[in-house]
């Protein structure tokens, strides 16, 4: 039924520094599955890029004209 399987509910837990209780686990596989059918269903070849709005300059501007 679901591509998401309870051993890689346990290991993004783990990941993420939770601890599941076992009763739960089937649970949280159930959410993770509804959760992320959206994003599995999507075409990411068909979704434009969009560059972001706001940069990062690490060198807080220098170089860029400034001396």
């Amino acid at each position: 039924m679901s591509d998401v399987t309870l051993d890689e509910v346990k290991k993004r837990a783990q990941a993420a520094g939770l601890t599941l209780r076992e009763d739960r686990l089937e649970m949280v596989r159930r959410l993770l599955a509804e959760a992320l059918a959206p994003l599995r269903k999507t075409d990411s070849r068909a979704v434009q890029a969009i560059e972001p709005a706001v940069t990062f300059d690490a060198t807080g501007g220098a170089g860029h004209g400034q001396r």
